[in-house]
């Protein structure tokens, strides 16, 4: 190769160069960062309409579209909002203040039938209501004489706990504050309550969590939407069934039900539903 050659070379490179990064410029302004993507959702989140939680995430698509972003592209934002909206307690809160706020929150607002069911016949003691919203099951469970505590991230929801509990002329404790930040403490409850709920309940640190903070013979009730890790836009409170029971493997199991029924969430559709209530060995 001569000198001429190896100088046409080198110049025509530098000429691409620019062209490239123009390129890759033009790339990053049409796909944001996860951080812009989720700062962009939680900033529309607050002023959103007041909808049932899960048809936020259609509301929000749908706007993306109309905005001029493709459906790939849209669909692709979405994925990556859900799995940001699992592990960011600071999304929970908004979302759950809009649906609470609504006049058609989406959820059912009686209690949840496998705990009245589970708790049938049994003396009362300690409760926990894991994300207690507005306190459903909570409300249920005072008046059937347990103590009741609860926690919940969404301000809306404490309070609207509170005053139902106030209108059913029972006493429960609720506290605002995220999974994080909440004290299970050591063989405190004879009871929890986990449904419908984004927290990591097949993680084995989790479940230990859980069960140190349960007696000897203590029950934990829990009900969610059925869904393998591997399925694509999942619920945030899904459960993978296979790994829910591998990770409860230590506790006795009184029942369980991997079906489809009509969920506490957005029914009256069908859905993939599995079920639980396992003790927690003498």
């Amino acid at each position: 190769m001569t000198k001429q050659s190896r100088r046409q070379i080198v110049l025509s490179l530098i000429a691409v160069i620019p062209a490239l990064s123009l390129s890759n410029w033009a790339v990053a302004q049409a796909q944001p960062s996860h951080e812009v993507m989720w700062k962009e959702f939680l900033e529309w989140l607050s002023k959103a309409p007041r909808v049932d939680g899960p048809a936020l995430f259609d509301t929000y698509r749908d706007l993306l579209i109309k905005a001029g972003i493709s459906t790939q592209e849209a669909d692709q934002r979405l994925d990556v909002i859900r799995r940001m909206h699992r592990e960011r307690p600071d999304g929970w809160r908004v979302m759950f203040n809009n649906i609470y706020a609504s006049k058609e929150p989406g959820f059912a607002n009686e209690p949840n039938a496998l705990l009245i069911s589970t708790v049938e016949g049994r003396k009362p003691g300690r409760a926990l209501d894991i994300g207690m919203g507005q306190g459903r099951n909570s409300v249920f469970l005072a008046l059937k004489g347990w103590d009741v505590t609860g926690f919940d991230v969404s301000d809306e929801g404490i309070a609207t706990a509170l005053r139902n509990a106030d209108r059913a002329a029972v006493k429960i404790n609720a506290i605002l504050g995220t999974e994080d930040a909440f004290d299970y403490g050591t063989e405190r409850w004879d009871l929890i309550v986990f449904v419908y709920e984004p927290f990591p309940i097949t993680t084995a640190d989790y479940v230990q969590r859980l069960h140190r903070s349960l007696r000897a013979g203590g029950l934990i009730v829990i009900e969610s939407f059925g869904e393998e890790e591997t399925v694509t836009n999942r619920p945030s409170t899904a459960i993978d069934p296979e790994r829910l029971l591998a990770a409860f493997k230590d506790f006795h199991l009184l029942h369980y039900q991997d079906v489809v029924a009509i969920p506490d969430w957005r029914g009256p559709n069908l859905r993939r539903l599995v079920r639980m209530v396992a003790e927690k060995r003498p």
